[in-house]
């Protein structure tokens, strides 16, 4: 056995077979992988315990998760009825969405906000985990551990797992842990602020520290990393025509904003989600702002190849969206990174203190927004959960400058994005924002609840714009002239997804 990543002495006694590392989890134990998206994922192990399952023991865990594990644990673990519990955000796999939707006999998906997730580990408001399995690169011979590619809640999980399972990928880059700044806020009260001025701030260590007495065991295994796909087929130049007008559209906004002084020539540093839209205007705003860092949850394509191009200087991220060919060469290549990239745990990527000091601009996808601004961004016609909340709420609350996606309509026009009332609501009226179609810019910042349906039908689409002009003058008229602050129709809410849910589109009939 190759037991080359392991230096220290006390953990080389520790080596044991995946099938003896699952024989430790029994039913109904409480298990977290707390990576953050699949790439390290302790693979191994979860297919041992997979197999226990398949052999006809009964396996049922609670699974907390920081997002998308290896599909072994997000689509054969679910599929086989093995996670009873599910939390708090899935991407990559549709295993754990199907279930979630599941009426009966399904998971229970519990969507929370990403950087809550920690607090609550350590707050004891999930109960006990019963045992961390938890993807190192290597171990350092006075027992430090090298982190793989993303961080995730790991050092939490370390800390507070009751007890641990530790997994090495031979395959794994050894040299990712120059890459991290691992760190782990004090305990509350009493918390000292979190040292971050600005995104390139180092402030933790490369390694991950844990107890070798809660450590269980420490498996080997050498297999291909699941480098899963970057979130969307098309790269920013072969996006569509609708798309590249949205990006035009925001970085046309932007430059108004520095123009008349709200902002500075040199933006605050910007995160993004996911997405073709995202990538696109990252592309846009290369072209005419200087010096841009990001400060953000996950790492797009396009974005890695602006640090390559050296349009953006600086990426402070939590994991990677990437191709697999450009996750492989930063696994095999960090040193050309140091300086450029650094992986921070979602706690710190997410970090509202951090977000707000920062006055990050912040750019999100959504499903839909209504007339006054109230945003859905994670289920379909307010049933049917696409991947949860994630971190859209964490950015939401405190970015500087909060914006969000989305084309108009969808469904080849079956569907307006803008409607009268969202279907689910996951960011509200209250946090004033930007968002963008391919029709303008919707500035709802310093407005009222009838000003900002102004700015929404603005960047509606024209085929769904006298419609919502419709629906709001006759709910200005019914709600009359003392009850009229947010003007609505309660018998006409949700009336435009019960026409699409029944005749596939939410054009009107009459």
């Amino acid at each position: 056995m190759n037991l080359s990543r392991i230096e220290s002495p006390v953990f080389r006694e520790k080596v044991i077979t995946a099938e003896q590392a699952a024989s430790y989890i029994k039913d109904g134990m409480t298990v977290s992988v707390p990576h953050f998206i699949c790439y390290d994922s302790p693979v191994s192990t979860a297919r041992a315990l997979l197999g226990r399952r398949n052999a006809g023991e009964k396996i049922e865990v609670k699974l907390i998760s920081a997002a998308s594990c290896t599909p072994v644990i997000d689509e054969d673990w679910t599929n086989a009825g093995m996670i009873k519990s599910f939390m708090p955000y899935t991407q990559a796999h549709s295993g754990v969405r199907k279930s979630a939707n599941t009426a009966e006999g399904g998971l229970n998906f519990m969507d929370y906000r990403l950087s809550m997730i920690p607090e609550y580990i350590r707050s004891g408001y999930l109960g006990d985990i019963d045992v961390a399995l938890v993807s190192v690169a290597g171990i350092t011979e006075d027992g430090k551990l090298k982190p793989s590619v993303c961080a995730g809640y790991t050092q939490t999980v370390l800390n507070c797992a009751k007890k641990v399972i530790l997994e090495i990928n031979l395959q794994s880059s050894e040299g990712m842990y120059r890459l991290h700044d691992v760190y782990e806020p004090g305990a509350r009260p009493g918390r000292q602020p979190i040292p971050i001025t600005k995104a390139t701030d180092v402030i933790g260590s490369h390694f991950y520290t844990c107890d070798p007495d809660k450590v269980l065991g420490v498996v080997i295994t050498d297999e291909p990393l699941f480098l899963s796909p970057m979130w969307y087929p098309l790269t920013a130049d072969a996006a569509p025509p609708e798309v590249k007008q949205i990006a035009k559209n925001f970085v046309d906004f932007l430059q108004r904003e520095v123009a008349e002084g709200r902002m500075t020539e040199k933006l605050p540093p910007i995160q993004t989600g996911g997405g073709m839209v995202a990538g696109t205007v990252l592309r846009e705003m290369g072209k005419h702002f200087k010096g841009m860092e990001m400060y953000t949850e996950a790492v797009l394509e396009d974005a890695m190849d602006m640090v390559r191009e050296g349009s953006i200087d600086f990426i402070s991220t939590a994991g990677f969206g990437c191709a697999g060919d450009t996750t492989d060469h930063i696994l095999k290549h960090p040193e050309e990174y140091e300086g450029k990239l650094m992986v921070r745990p979602v706690e710190i990527s997410n970090n509202p203190e951090v977000i707000r000091r920062l006055g990050l601009i912040t750019m999100n996808n959504i499903v839909e927004a209504d007339i006054f601004g109230n945003i859905n961004s994670s289920h379909v016609n307010g049933t049917s959960v696409i991947s949860g909340i994630g971190g859209a709420l964490d950015f939401a609350q405190n970015a500087g400058l909060p914006c969000y996606f989305t084309l108009s309509t969808a469904k080849k026009g079956a569907l307006s994005c803008i409607v009268p009332s969202c279907s689910h609501i996951d960011i509200t009226e209250h946090e004033p924002c930007i968002i963008v179609t391919e029709y303008g810019v919707a500035d709802l910042r310093n407005k009222s609840p009838k000003q900002r349906v102004k700015e929404m039908l603005r960047i509606a689409h024209p085929d769904y714009r006298p419609m919502l002009k419709d629906y709001y003058e006759r709910a200005l008229e019914a709600c009359g002239p003392d009850k009229a602050h947010t003007p609505v129709l309660l018998e006409e809410l949700g009336t435009w997804h019960i026409r699409a849910r029944d005749n596939g589109s939410m054009l009107s009939t009459d």
